[in-house]
């Protein structure tokens, strides 16, 4: 279970965002005002929300302003007392704020089950042993290029990269796309942000053999 000072940050920053009977909420045009845009460049750009009784509980609050990402506008993060950040990410649709697909953007605290965690795709990867908001923020620095050393499987076949914690037996995978067990044991080494480009010509490749195997299935079970 979350703490009482997590959700109280959550609510909010969900206020802030949404707006409620006395103030309206944060726009396109707030958000670039708070981190400083364009005087400040073209991003990722970090403002800091201010000390506020509601954020007591949390050790901070930040907004993650991305002005040149086609998908995603805002990143919300709240550190914990325990050093774990919880994200969330959106993007601005004109008239307010929606989740970008494959990522989370609800402003509720996340409850762990306890139970064992299984396999989550975000952003056309793969992530086995993972609690959710983990997940997210490893996705997260892979985005950004902050994730060098991490360790993964990537299927010859399709490109599909399956990120694993320290706790899963990585020799028991096999591709959640294809269902291949000869896997290649990689370790990311950028240092540069993902190109976005590669990244949607790998899901690209990946969309199109899941098709291909979709396609020779359906001729396998109604004929020619």
């Amino acid at each position: 279970m979350t703490d009482a000072g997590l959700d109280q940050a959550f609510d909010k920053v969900r206020s802030l965002l949404e707006g409620d009977l006395e103030h309206p909420g944060l726009t396109l045009y707030d958000l670039r005002q708070l981190v400083g845009y364009p005087e400040k460049g073209d991003g990722p750009l970090c403002y800091t929300l201010p000390e506020d009784p509601s954020f007591h509980g949390v050790t901070a609050v930040r907004f993650f302003y991305y002005p040149r990402d086609p998908e995603i506008t805002l990143i919300v993060e709240i550190e914990d007392k325990q050093g774990k950040r919880h994200l969330r990410h959106f993007r601005w649709n004109g008239s307010g704020w929606t989740a970008p697909i494959g990522f989370k953007g609800d402003l509720l605290a996340t409850r762990e089950s306890g139970s064992s965690h299984g396999l989550l795709e975000i952003a056309g990867d793969f992530y086995v042993g993972y609690p959710l908001e983990e997940a997210e923020g490893l996705a997260e620095y892979i985005r950004r290029g902050e994730a060098a050393g991490n360790k993964y499987l990537l299927c010859p076949r399709d490109n599909t990269r399956i990120f694993y914690a320290p706790s899963v037996a990585a020799a028991g995978l096999a591709c959640p796309r294809c269902n291949n067990t000869t896997l290649l044991y990689k370790t990311l080494s950028f240092s540069n942000p993902e190109d976005r480009l590669d990244q949607i010509l790998r899901e690209q490749k990946a969309l199109r053999v899941a098709l291909e195997e979709l396609m020779l299935y359906l001729k396998r079970k109604l004929g020619p």
